[in-house]
């Protein structure tokens, strides 16, 4: 009889190994399964507004975000939002119709709009921040412009304007924009 309790005793312990096994197994598989339902459902963009002449965050001002086809550019509102204080707008994009995320909140210019918003998923991204635009071949007016994405682009390898305004650069990464700008002159405020 003493040899048979050893025997019991080492395969409890093997069934409570196995089992601890199969329950962290089955905790991993459902936090995987988990995340990936949240990446097809959602996905967030980082938009970063860049003062081009010194490379630091254009933080805590208001800018309108566009999300909509091309093909219909008046399908969707334009959304009146705010950098935060890294210069950063982060953009959830859905696939589900979403009008908004809780009604308005005060923005830092002192306007209503929506901090941090949500969008139903479309094939361009645009942007109007109010400051000129550090681009190439810009136009008078730069800071009517609206800078233009392809959501599929940005989602897969990010994007980068070219900087005209200075020495600030960027590497593009998956899932965000880099916009360089720069303040208005003194002349464009009055030409407002």
């Amino acid at each position: 009889m003493p040899i048979a309790a050893p025997r019991s005793e080492a395969r409890m312990k093997l069934l409570t190994v196995r089992f601890a096994f199969a329950i962290a197994v089955e905790l991993w598989t459902g936090l995987v399964l988990a995340s990936c339902g949240t990446v097809l459902r959602a996905q967030t963009i980082a938009i970063k507004v860049v003062n081009g002449h010194n490379g630091r965050p254009i933080a805590d001002k208001c800018m309108y975000v566009w999300v909509g086809n091309r093909s219909d550019p008046g399908s969707k509102p334009l959304l009146e939002t705010q950098t935060d204080a890294n210069g950063v707008i982060s953009l959830r994009l859905t696939h589900e119709d979403v009008t908004t995320n809780g009604g308005g909140q005060r923005l830092a210019c002192g306007l209503t709009g929506l901090i941090n918003p949500v969008a139903k998923l479309g094939d361009t991204i645009s942007i109007h921040s109010g400051y000129a635009l550090c681009q190439p071949g810009t136009r008078d007016y730069t800071w009517l412009a609206r800078a233009n994405f392809s959501t599929d682009e940005v989602l897969r390898h990010g994007f980068v304007s070219e900087n005209t305004c200075g020495k600030a650069s960027a590497s593009p990464k998956p899932g965000e924009i880099v916009l360089f700008v720069r303040p208005l002159t003194w002349w464009e405020r009055l030409k407002q």
